[in-house]
């Protein structure tokens, strides 16, 4: 069952950049309805089931329905993109022009001054980002003068499978490997490669080329500074590409939301709907600590216990869940939190528990099960519908591990406690506001329906997901 958004400017905004743009020209669905139709739409039961959207699109090599390549790049085998052959490269020239364009290992970049519309997120497999001609396009490197490939590899052994992540284990055994030489703060997993982040103003200095240059097997680079390497991760020339804010063709004026009272006007509520704090004990929002967010899922646990997922740091002044603003529906109590999740756990009014269902997501797939990070996978695609944002797509690329931070004096908190994120790429239009609307939303895997984590946070172009291992473990699942 499918639900549409009743805020036809939200979903505007995933059409505001040709460059990204995914729906003008896109196949006819269900998800095309006028606005006007959506509504109704919901309880059509001989609806035609939409397009697929993705094939084999839990790993790398996945195509996106507007990908009209008629080759593939992705080599099983290998394990990795090859460059387009002559026949293939004349088809590129052909259907986007003679701008420049590269392989960038896992995705492609094509210089166009008019983009094909729809926009593909993959042109023969591979992940594909569209610039403007003479438009800088720079992977975001460390610049640490530090590895050296003549150092020997401290854990040559130890090897895991071409453009996957390691295993928990692995990562612990690397670790364990560097601490006789590095102290280690967080680690980035890429798909090609390891970024180690070292801790700073612990008054140790590495001298240029005095560490390993391959890790692993794998090249290692390292990052040395009191801002995370993750900071440095934002290509502020492509973020006006898709931040609707700066786009000159859309005059959005203030970033829209998706204001609709579900419970009322489509007797549903779901995943990506809008939900407010309560006003708190001063009676009165607080701006920067009232923002609207997006609803989780519903879960149950063992015991039969059943809770909304919301995000944890849009409910601080208040244990009162909202739908769709302060003054109208109270949908449940903030019973319980978890703040490394940035999550919070909502009881909701029997009403509203009787109408909450998982089985709709507006136009992002439907969320099935919690995922643990095992079952994440490297180039994996995945979409979230926030109540800001509309249909968003992610690709995970990278994860991070990264060390929890300890009080003076204490001991170390083990390899195996570090918190682990998955990195992902947004393929849609966002800027700030849009993104802290879409807090708490799931992302759910297009492949198995699988959430792999809840959205929060985010620099625009790349997601922060954490893992949900530690609530799997406590028995919550999907209802």
């Amino acid at each position: 069952m499918s639900l549409f958004r009743l805020s036809p400017q939200v979903q505007r905004i995933q059409a505001n950049s040709p460059y990204i743009d995914i729906y003008t020209n896109a196949p006819k669905s269900p998800l095309r309805y006028r606005p006007s139709e959506q509504h109704a739409a919901l309880t059509l039961a001989h609806a035609h089931p939409e397009p697929k959207r993705w094939e084999n699109a839990g790993g790398w090599g996945a195509r996106h329905i507007n990908d009209k390549a008629p080759f593939n790049l992705w080599d099983e085998k290998e394990r990795a993109y090859r460059m387009p052959t002559g026949n293939e490269l004349r088809w590129l020239r052909d259907n986007f022009g003679d701008g420049q364009f590269g392989i960038s290992g896992w995705y492609l970049w094509i210089e166009t001054a008019n983009p094909p519309q729809p926009v593909p997120l993959t042109v023969g497999c591979i992940p594909v980002i569209f610039i403007g001609i003479g438009e800088e396009h720079l992977e975001p490197i460390p610049q640490c003068p530090y590895p050296n490939p003549r150092v020997p590899d401290p854990c040559p052994a130890l090897q895991w499978q071409l453009m996957t992540f390691p295993t928990s284990e692995q990562n612990i055994a690397l670790l364990t490997a560097l601490e006789p030489i590095a102290n280690v703060r967080e680690i980035i997993y890429m798909p090609h490669w390891t970024i180690v982040e070292l801790e700073h103003g612990d008054g140790r200095n590495y001298e240029p080329k005095s560490l390993p240059g391959t890790v692993a097997g794998r090249t290692t680079l390292y990052h040395h500074a009191e801002a995370p390497f993750y900071k440095s991760m934002k290509n502020m020339t492509r973020a006006r590409r898709i931040d609707p804010a700066q786009h000159p063709s859309t005059n959005f004026g203030p970033m829209p939301q998706d204001g609709q009272n579900y419970l009322r006007q489509s007797s549903h509520l779901s995943p990506g709907c809008r939900l407010e704090c309560g006003y708190g004990a001063s009676g009165s929002h607080i701006e920067d600590m009232n923002a609207a967010t997006s609803a989780g899922v519903k879960l149950r646990r063992f015991d039969r216990k059943e809770v909304l997922t919301v995000s944890h740091h849009g409910f601080l002044i208040s244990q009162e869940v909202y739908h769709p603003f302060a003054d109208e529906d109270k949908i449940g109590d903030i019973i319980d939190t978890r703040p490394e999740l940035d999550i919070a756990l909502v009881e909701l009014t029997p009403t509203s528990s009787e109408k909450f269902t998982n089985t709709c997501y507006f136009q992002a797939e439907t969320p099935r099960m919690l995922l643990e990070g095992f079952e994440i996978k490297q180039g994996s695609w995945s979409e979230v519908d926030g109540m800001s944002s509309g249909l968003v797509s992610f690709l995970t690329y990278g994860r991070r591990y990264l060390k929890p931070k300890r009080p003076a004096g204490h001991p170390e908190i083990e390899y195996r406690e570090w918190k682990a994120y998955s990195v992902e790429a947004i393929f849609g239009a966002v800027n700030n506001t849009i993104c802290e609307g879409m807090c708490g939303a799931p992302i759910v895997q297009c492949e198995t329906g699988g959430v792999s984590g809840f959205f929060h946070l985010s620099d625009g172009l790349n997601c922060f997901t954490a893992h949900l291992d530690d609530l799997v473990a406590e028995g919550w699942q999907l209802t």
